[in-house]
């Protein structure tokens, strides 16, 4: 069963998705393109003194991935580059494996996403490209 105030907090970010655009100067950068979809995202990120300035994303996909990469970028402003990595590959883990972790805020919402699988793909692209930039 799908719990409403996650459809309601996923509905919110699909409707004014945050963050959305390009930064003028970035100090990180990454995209990631689906094998299954097609949809690509760009995630530009400003970091001052290890910590997320500033974040955007660009790119094509369904309201569920725009919703997604909205709710990533207002988790990881202002975070630590070392944090964010680390809930990166955390959200990554949950969706892939099942790897049970505490979820800050309202990337909550992953806890039902999980239980549909169709909709993994969408809702990990711009934490693909997150991956893609900080490792970059």
């Amino acid at each position: 069963m799908e719990n409403p105030l996650h459809r309601e907090i996923l509905e919110e970010h699909a409707r004014a998705p945050l963050f959305q655009g390009k930064l003028e100067n970035f100090s990180y950068s990454g995209s990631w393109q689906s094998n299954k979809t097609g949809n690509s995202y760009k995630v530009e990120i400003l970091e001052r003194e290890s910590i997320i300035e500033d974040i955007r994303f660009s790119g094509q996909g369904s309201a569920l991935s725009q919703a997604c990469a909205s709710l990533m970028c207002s988790q990881l402003k202002g975070m630590s580059l070392a944090d964010s990595n680390i809930l990166c590959l955390n959200i990554l883990q949950y969706i892939e494996t099942g790897e049970e972790f505490m979820f800050p805020g309202d990337l909550i919402v992953y806890r039902t996403i999980s239980r549909f699988s169709e909709r993994h793909d969408c809702s990990l692209l711009a934490w693909r490209a997150l991956r893609c930039g900080l490792n970059s």
